[in-house]
């Protein structure tokens, strides 16, 4: 219980902790893993843990995106220079690999740009801008912000960036304050401690999230929780083929193949041919 002693007493001020400088010989961590832990941690641990990727149209659109942004073109100039480059000049580099020890993360950013004495990372998305008071969502700012830090490591002035939404070919600014910082540096020390502990997180729970996610087959959300007590029913799954019939196979190590027009299923070994 405080008393007015207590009470008088100066607060000791609270200083936010830096990462430890991470060992040469440990991998830098990707800031699209961060935007992936942020959306949800189990599908990060999935693809960054254990190195699991699967397609689907929306990865396959998200490249298409890139096509261009994702061939280097112009040069980003250093930190001295451009502090020296004017307001009515915007110099453009696509395309730069930065890295930061200190942080521990990489990133490939899409377009820099430099324009009186600051520099801008922009960050292109598919789709249209969201319908939110921020224009985009979490993950995607904390990804952008993670690039802003990066570039400040090594020098840059950048208060700001932007994220460009090729389906509504909208530009929506994103300021780099004290809260998105903290939810950043949150974020990136997130990821690493579950890639530390190696321990997969739980599926999220009955989320709209999973029903277009590349991963779901084998994240298998809905099974998961069902298995573990945390849902009390699964989501049938859809097929886009409405003339055929889907195959399921819940038996235990089961080896699926294909010869030919013939679908092999064996459980330990022992051959079920379906056709």
């Amino acid at each position: 219980r405080s008393t007015d002693a207590d009470l008088s007493m100066p607060r000791q001020a609270s200083l936010p902790i830096p990462f430890p400088e991470l060992p040469t010989d440990q991998p830098l961590i990707p800031v699209r893993m961060v935007n992936e832990f942020v959306y949800c941690p189990r599908l990060a641990y999935l693809e960054w843990a254990q190195a699991e990727w699967r397609r689907n149209v929306d990865t396959v659109q998200g490249a298409h995106v890139h096509r261009r942004v994702d061939q280097p073109g112009g040069t980003l100039p250093a930190p001295d220079l451009a502090a020296e480059v004017g307001p009515d000049l915007t110099l453009r580099a696509r395309s730069i690999e930065l890295s930061s020890q200190a942080l521990g993360i990489i990133a490939r950013m899409d377009l820099v740009e430099t324009s009186d004495g600051r520099v801008i990372p922009v960050d292109y998305k598919t789709g249209h801008r969201k319908h939110t008071m921020s224009g985009a969502y979490q993950p995607e700012r904390i990804q952008l912000c993670a690039q802003g830090l990066i570039l400040r490591e090594h020098g840059y002035t950048c208060e700001n960036g932007a994220i460009y939404f090729a389906g509504s070919k909208e530009r929506v600014p994103v300021v780099f304050d004290s809260t998105l910082i903290e939810e950043t540096m949150a974020a990136i020390s997130g990821l690493r401690l579950i890639a530390r502990q190696q321990q997969i997180p739980p599926p999220l729970i009955d989320s709209p999230k999973c029903l277009r996610c590349s991963m779901a087959g084998i994240c298998l959300p809905d099974e998961t929780n069902f298995v573990n007590g945390r849902a009390e029913e699964v989501r049938p799954m859809t097929v886009g083929i409405t003339d055929t019939w889907p195959l399921h196979v819940q038996a235990n190590y089961a080896d699926i193949r294909k010869s030919g027009e013939t679908l092999e299923v064996r459980v330990d070994g022992n051959p079920n041919v379906t056709t």
